[in-house]
């Protein structure tokens, strides 16, 4: 299934400056790929900032983590909700990728506690009782920042050393993924577009009032 015939486009706007946020409903496995520069424009022509949200199951093969590499590390999950993101910049820098990171997985947190899941934020990882329950990369390109986070839905197809559990474990029915995913998403938009918000309106230090 083409995934352009089911996004459902949440972020209406026409402008480039905006995030745009978007919803598809056919599902899609994340092997990596995602995170490649211009995927959402490419495949479900979203242009611009944007974040993606979209339900599947995860087999990672492009791996950008070198010491995941290393180790040899599986990267897998049957049922996740994923997050992509793309923000473009000039220069793009991986350390303001990172900084976004943190900044979607806490509004995870927040969304989730919401729900009713209280869980403890590690780095870029959120653990319930000392079981993982997402999962993230972030990177950067020429032009843009990427991030990928998911939130595993349930722990099953997860390897064993990574020690897993899942909403589904956690008594949240996995059929409301839609609903936890747009209101992190629009979450994430409201944080992003407060901070530029911010930056319009602050005097730079060394500047004088006319």
């Amino acid at each position: 299934m083409n995934p352009l015939n089911t996004v459902n486009a949440v972020n209406l706007t026409n402008s480039m400056n905006s995030m745009r946020l978007a919803v598809v409903d056919a599902p899609i496995l994340y092997d990596g790929s995602q995170i490649n520069p211009l995927w959402a424009y490419e495949y479900l022509d979203v242009r611009g900032d944007s974040i993606i949200v979209f339900r599947g199951a995860m087999a990672v093969s492009d791996i950008k983590d070198v010491e995941d590499e290393k180790n040899n590390k599986a990267i897998e999950g049957s049922d996740l909700i994923h997050f992509i993101v793309e923000r473009f910049d000039s220069p793009a820098g991986i350390r303001q990728a990172y900084y976004l990171q943190r900044m979607l997985v806490v509004c995870i947190q927040d969304v989730l506690r919401n729900c009713g899941v209280s869980s403890e934020r590690n780095g870029d990882d959120l653990f319930v009782d000392g079981k993982k329950l997402t999962v993230s990369i972030a990177t950067a390109g020429i032009s843009s920042e990427k991030i990928h986070c998911g939130i595993n839905l349930t722990g099953i197809g997860t390897p064993p050393e990574a020690n897993a559990t899942g909403l589904h474990e956690l008594e949240i029915n996995p059929d409301r993924w839609t609903d936890i995913g747009k209101a992190i998403a629009e979450r994430f938009v409201f944080e992003i577009e407060d901070i530029e918000s911010d930056i319009c309106k602050t005097r730079c230090l060394n500047s004088r009032k006319l």
